[in-house]
């Protein structure tokens, strides 16, 4: 689609111009001439009107001298233009809200440029895509406008004003034409209108089945330079006339499709770019590495935590200053010259270096430099990644001199190898423990000189030591140091290990010497954020409520073992607690909201909420707030809960995140954390929720009266006459509308006339069957739709409503109550009826016929009758 294309390489920059004091005759002459639409009135350099075939048929064509006017009487006046810089699909939203055919195009100095037309718009664009599988069936809107050849000619043009058309089927001695206002401009420019629309019309009329494409339609306009095609149906009766102006409007509504799709992506691609940079600015919050970013005249524009930890600078010190102020003098003008030579070559460079910090102490470092270019490819700024590396120059230092002095000083090495923070063992090559420090050995939980000449077939279990005998044999027969992550299950739960492993010859015997990291937070936190972006994923992809918080309750499970998810929602409008989701205990416990009781005196859920505070039973037969849920507790084997309550950023509570455990348990660091995040995340997926609740009920409800508004009422009735048409049955409508309602606002007040329309409102809601469709359609009048109803039924739904209305009293002021009564129409669906609008017109009149006979009355509109 070439929506986005600019009005300037489409236009026509052949203008047509006339001086004021041109007569309608003249100028119509010339644009019949010119085969051109429109004429522009131009004065002293100064455009000052346009003058089109649509204003020509508005001429008066009863008087003779009308067409002997000068243009300026009967031109357009401001012409609208268009910026030559605007789009197409500008200029097409343009024709069809201000119901133009032509646009002045003007450049950014107002000076005209050229005309572009509705046909310009078809002709140029590929609205091929949008219109080769549509049919002409699609587009047509109502009948063609047909007129006798015997008309005359002025009496054919005052129809075409009265039915707003720019065109006609001219019937004449047996033949079809058609009568545009190309016709009529060429009869004005001809100065003979004393002729019959048989002697005007083109002939014949060229046709087109109903089902053709309106890509062939096209084809036809272009090759025949036409501007409308009748259109035929399969007995060959012409049943409408397809123009340039329907081919439009079709493909303004596929590009307003795609314009919207388009935003929703872009609104999905933005959403995910803001959660990406809050990753990444945590991320470097969090890290260890220190972090410069500098421009290209090396000036410090920002730096992380790190980078003053190792530094000693703060924020305010560093940034703003020339990266000079790092410098040690160790390196001369050499060493930085080829520095960004190489920077410049390959857009980074690594390598250690030594600085300065604060302090004046020397240190080196392991320093990543990438340069980061503009979109002109030059470098705008430096990302500087750098670790101190004086502890890890010393720490290979400390152990290479163990490894000398191994046999001499293995009490030493021991002392040294416990007072690390990572475990550190040796094994010889059958994988039998010769070393083992002390944070390795309250690992595998026994003492470290107990584990000496044991295998781990003796510490773990067989498929653990199997897997970990393997990683052995492949390391000893390495020439390098290998490295990997390992899972192990303890006491404490599942732990995740960074081990490496290295095979090395020591007096004649092959040793494998490892070292392993317990990493089981930075794996608990990957979780964590995987888990996070899994539930915000499908936030962000419109997933229903259901969805989301089936999918946060399995990932909690998935993150906190052998435990049962559930979260309970609060509803707003009565505090009851419902279930939103349990996806593991739906197949048992289908009401879990409804074994929570609202009491937080023996509901821990309720305490959760009252308090706003996390509620741990950890032994449920022992807890007073589930004595009154022990039953479903114990249908499930449950023995501990803990229940969190959901609250939002507002600090509303919206519900309770519960956890089911079948054995006594008490939350760690980690299960806190996974509470919390997905707590965080609800909170976000139900307040979420609810807003757009909101938005559905404020775009389809009344405010006033709960009843649904005009267009929701509309959208429901139409589907209901589809309904109906399809399956053969009845439907009717009834029209109401409050009597004397304006008496009530101007004597007592408008809030009593709103509280009239909220009885008539709940009166209409009270008396209808569950099936009915009811609204409000504006002001004091209600509408209902009563499905396969016929004309009695109606009548007597009618005065059902009708009298219930005249019993009620409304209360306006203390001891002052007001009775109220309503008029009724009713009228049932019949077969000419092609839309809602004519049965609620046929009701209407029904109405205004019952108020006219005194008020307080239904009546009924048979489909060609009057109202009885």
């Amino acid at each position: 689609m070439h929506y986005d294309l600019p009005i300037s390489q489409i236009l026509r920059h052949e203008l047509l111009e006339c001086a004021p004091q041109t007569t309608v005759a003249e100028a119509a002459g010339r644009m019949h001439q010119a085969r051109c639409g429109s004429i522009l009135v131009v004065e002293l350099g100064e455009v000052r009107g346009i003058w089109t075939e649509r204003d020509a048929l508005a001429l008066n064509f009863s008087d003779p001298e009308s067409i002997h006017l000068p243009v300026s009487r009967v031109m357009s006046t401001p012409v609208k233009t268009v910026r030559e810089t605007d789009t197409v699909a500008d200029a097409a939203i343009r024709f069809k809200q201000e119901r133009l055919r032509h646009l002045l195009v003007v450049d950014r100095d107002g000076r005209r440029l050229g005309i572009v037309s509705q046909t310009d718009i078809v002709n140029h664009q590929g609205v091929e895509f949008y219109v080769h599988m549509r049919d002409v069936g699609s587009v047509l809107k109502s009948a063609p406008l047909q007129v006798p050849g015997s008309m005359p000619v002025a009496e054919a043009v005052q129809c075409l004003r009265e039915a707003r058309s720019d065109a006609a089927i001219v019937e004449h001695n047996g033949h079809l034409g058609i009568l545009t206002g190309r016709d009529v401009l060429r009869l004005i420019g001809q100065e003979s209108l004393n002729c019959s629309a048989g002697e005007v019309a083109t002939f014949p009329l060229i046709t087109v089945p109903r089902s053709s494409t309106l890509y062939h339609t096209r084809k036809i306009f272009n090759d025949r330079r036409i501007r409308h095609l009748g259109v035929m149906d399969e007995h060959g009766r012409i049943t409408g006339l397809l123009s340039y102006a329907d081919i439009l409007d079709s493909v303004e509504q596929e590009y307003v499709a795609e314009l919207r799709a388009a935003l929703q992506e872009q609104s999905q691609r933005l959403q995910q770019s803001r959660h990406a940079l809050l990753l990444a600015s945590k991320v470097a919050e969090s890290s260890q590495q220190a972090i410069m970013i500098v421009n290209a005249e090396r000036i410090i524009q920002s730096i992380n935590p790190a980078f003053s930890a190792i530094t000693g600078y703060s924020a305010e010190e560093a940034v703003g200053h020339d990266t000079r102020l790092l410098k040690s003098g160790l390196h001369d003008a050499d060493f930085y010259r080829q520095l960004y030579a190489d920077l410049a070559a390959f857009g980074v460079w690594s390598g250690e270096i030594w600085n300065r910090r604060k302090n004046g102490e020397l240190y080196p470092e392991n320093l990543t430099i990438t340069s980061v270019k503009g979109e002109g490819g030059q470098v705008i700024n430096y990302v500087c990644v750098f670790t101190d590396m004086t502890e890890q120059k010393r720490a290979r230092d400390d152990l290479k001199e163990s490894h000398q002095r191994l046999e001499q000083q293995s009490s030493l090495t021991e002392m040294i190898l416990d007072t690390l923070p990572v475990m550190v063992f040796v094994k010889d090559e059958d994988g039998r423990y010769l070393v083992m420090n002390e944070a390795a050995a309250a690992f595998v939980g026994h003492d470290k000189h107990e584990v000496v000449g044991r295998s781990d077939f003796e510490l773990y279990p067989a498929d653990v030591a199997s897997r970990l005998r393997q990683d052995d044999i492949k390391a000893l027969a390495a020439k390098k140091v290998t490295g990997r992550e390992e899972k192990h299950l303890t006491p404490k739960g599942e732990r995740y290990l960074l081990s490496y492993k290295r095979g090395v010859d020591l007096g004649g015997r092959r040793l494998l010497i490892g070292s392993s990291t317990d990493i089981s937070e930075r794996k608990q936190a990957e979780q964590l954020l995987a888990a996070e972006r899994q539930v915000l994923e499908l936030i962000a992809s419109d997933a229903s409520l259901q969805v989301v918080l089936d999918a946060l309750c399995n990932r909690v499970e998935s993150l906190i073992s052998d435990c049962f998810a559930a979260v309970l929602l609060l509803q707003p409008d009565n505090g009851h607690l419902v279930l939103g989701s349990a996806p593991s205990l739906r197949r048992t416990c289908r009401d879990v909201g409804q074994n929570c009781p609202e009491n937080p005196a023996v509901c821990a859920c309720a305490a959760a909420i009252r308090t706003g505070k996390q509620i741990i039973a950890e032994h449920i037969d022992d807890s007073e707030q589930w004595q009154d849920c022990r039953d479903f507790a114990s249908a499930l084997g449950l023995k501990t809960a803990w229940s969190t309550p959901i609250v939002s950023p507002g600090k509303e509570v919206l519900g309770t995140l519960s956890l089911y455990f079948r054995q006594g348990r008490r939350p760690n660091r980690f299960d806190k954390d996974v509470i919390e995040h997905a707590c965080r995340q609800a909170a976000i997926a139900i307040d979420r929720n609810r807003a757009m609740d909101s938005l559905h009920r404020l775009a389809t409800v009344d405010t006033l009266t709960g009843l649904n508004n005009r267009s929701r009422f509309l959208d429901q009735g139409e589907a209901e006459i589809t309904r109906a048409r399809r399956l053969g049955r009845s439907v009717a409508v009834l029209m109401l509308d409050v009597d004397h309602f304006k008496r009530i606002n101007d004597t007592h007040g408008h809030g009593a006339g709103d509280v009239a329309l909220k009885i008539v409102a709940a009166i209409i809601a009270r008396e209808l069957r569950a099936i009915d469709i009811c609204g409000r359609l504006g002001g004091e009048e209600f509408a209902v739709m009563l499905p396969e109803t016929d004309g009695q039924g109606a009548m007597q739904a009618a005065e059902r409503l009708r009298q219930a209305v005249a019993q009620e009293k409304v209360r306006v002021a203390e001891g002052v109550e007001l009775g109220i009564t309503v008029s009724i129409g009713a009228t049932i669906l019949a077969p000419q009826d092609a839309n809602i609008d004519h049965l609620l017109a046929r009701a209407d009149g029904a109405l205004y016929e019952a108020k006219r006979s005194g008020r307080n009355l239904a009546l009924y509109a048979a489909p060609g009758n009057i109202p009885s």
